[in-house]
């Protein structure tokens, strides 16, 4: 493949890891074509740490030599072309192996609850899959806007999640939790399924229910009908 090209507000980032996120193995195994259409050869891949090789002339922020991390196209190659927008510092301290799984789930899970479920101070918002990584960046998103956060998950995981920082927590695999829980302002999903089904029925009239996966039909039957 090309090098990629230096536009005025691009920064060419020398990579040193990337990520493996189920958007890539959906895309490369024809799951999501529809979607996400390729035209061959491709290069795939959603994140990307490493250090910055050049700039554009519109960029301010960054330099050659700094330690980086980015979401962007195509980050499954040795450089990696990317808009200065979407790219930030590698905190101190933070590895860059590991900070390569970072960017898409952060941004995942702060756009479901503020984007899609809309989540105001003092709401109450219901996580389900809090302990998973954009159930976490959810959390941490929701908890930052000021809501009060119920972290779902697994009853097996209720011990676990109380160090998410969540408000309460509730087991989603147990149909009494959840026919005990009051009404919420939003629910911030990332299960689908069954218990985006479940969770649907619990969020008051008005609210907002967001998700990060695919609704069951009887889910959509009951969302086009609220």
């Amino acid at each position: 493949m090309p090098e990629p090209e230096l536009g005025p507000d691009i920064v060419l980032i020398k990579s040193v890891a990337t990520s493996v996120n189920p958007i890539d193995w959906k895309v490369r195994s024809g799951a999501r074509q529809k979607d996400f259409p390729l035209n061959l050869p491709a290069i795939l891949g959603k994140d990307v740490s490493g250090v910055v090789t050049a700039v554009g002339s519109d960029v301010r922020d960054f330099k050659p030599g700094d330690t980086v991390i980015a979401m962007a196209d195509a980050t499954y190659a040795g450089i990696v072309a990317v808009k200065a927008a979407l790219v930030t510092h590698l905190p101190d301290g933070l590895d860059p192996i590991e900070a390569a799984a970072i960017p898409l789930i952060s941004l995942t899970g702060d756009q479901l609850v503020r984007r899609a479920t809309q989540a105001q101070p003092g709401q109450t918002i219901l996580v389900s899959g809090a302990l998973g990584s954009v159930g976490r960046a959810a959390v941490h998103s929701a908890k930052t806007l000021g809501a009060r956060v119920i972290a779902g998950v697994r009853a097996r995981q209720l011990a676990e999640a109380e160090s998410l920082g969540a408000d309460a927590t509730v087991a989603l695999d147990d149909d009494d939790a959840i026919a005990r829980l009051e009404p919420v302002d939003g629910v911030a999903d990332t299960v689908g399924g069954e218990t985006a089904a479940k969770l649907l029925g619990k969020v008051k009239p008005g609210g907002r229910f967001g998700y990060a996966s695919v609704l069951p039909e009887e889910a959509a039957k009951t969302r086009r009908s609220r």
